[in-house]
């Protein structure tokens, strides 16, 4: 092949993001809450069935230190009902939650809401994030309807 023919290397396109972050207060109002701490985040590190059908999606939620034993206390009793794990990390101020097949996103979802009204009073943007934690979960459970759908086909 001669010098005529060769191309220069073109960057394959970006591809899209992998994991989904969601961030209580908006970004704007970070700086604002409680010294200038952390914000709520919530991420999917992991979808529904990415490795195999029976791989649990896996969440990561972050919140400010001051709100460590609360969050703890909410999303611990939310796994023992909605059929779920919640792994706390104290230090690090994150819980991994993984979430099986037959996990009950209703109850995940009630425990995130209350998990973000754990943020001070008065944050700007007060009826975005629960909007916004809402249509996180309902994303989730439409993936999760398809892979069962897929799966029973």
């Amino acid at each position: 092949m001669g010098r005529a023919e060769h191309h220069p290397r073109r960057r394959p396109p970006p591809l899209p993001p992998r994991h989904k972050t969601i961030s209580f207060p908006p970004r704007e109002n970070i700086g604002r809450n409680r010294g200038g701490g952390v914000a709520t985040k919530i991420r999917i590190a992991r979808c529904f069935a990415e490795e195999s059908v029976d791989t649990p999606a896996v969440l990561e939620v972050e919140v400010d230190q001051a709100d460590v034993p609360s969050a703890d206390e909410i999303l611990t009793f939310a796994s023992v009902h909605g059929n779920f794990v919640c792994i706390s990390d104290r230090i690090f101020r994150r819980f991994e939650i993984l979430l099986p097949l037959e996990s009950r996103l209703e109850i995940l979802k009630d425990a995130l809401l209350e998990v973000i009204r754990l943020e001070p009073e008065g944050a700007e943007g007060g009826l975005n994030p629960p909007y916004e934690v809402e249509d996180f979960v309902d994303a989730l459970e439409r993936t999760r309807q398809k892979v069962l759908a897929d799966d029973n086909a």
